[in-house]
């Protein structure tokens, strides 16, 4: 079974998630792409997806919202999990006043 592993990642920690999130499917004897989804350029191809984002503000980014749209007919026929990275709670800040969203994702 050959698996798309797609994500958005602003800062490297989506990223870092996807990689390691491949690595295991790999070891588990899946083939797997992971890239960025703006450079995924055929979906159809695979068996099944994982696609995650960074969150911001409670929201996915944008690109990785347009990809999940853009190959919706794709993506409705076969298996798909979805992940999202963020910061915890509510807080804008940290307990030193530094702004959370800036390290994230």
């Amino acid at each position: 079974m050959s698996v798309l592993v797609a994500y958005a990642s602003r800062y490297g920690s989506t990223a870092g998630i996807a990689e390691k999130i491949g690595e295991v499917l790999r070891d588990n004897g899946y083939g797997v792409v992971v890239q960025p989804v703006q450079a995924v350029r055929e979906v159809s191809r695979y068996d099944a997806y994982v696609i995650g984002s960074s969150l911001y503000e409670f929201h996915w980014l944008k690109d990785a919202t347009r990809f999940v749209r853009t190959h919706r007919m794709t993506l409705e026929q076969k298996p798909v999990w979805l992940f999202s990275s963020g910061p915890l709670g509510t807080a804008k800040t940290n307990d030193q006043g530094q702004d959370v969203r800036d390290g994230a994702g």
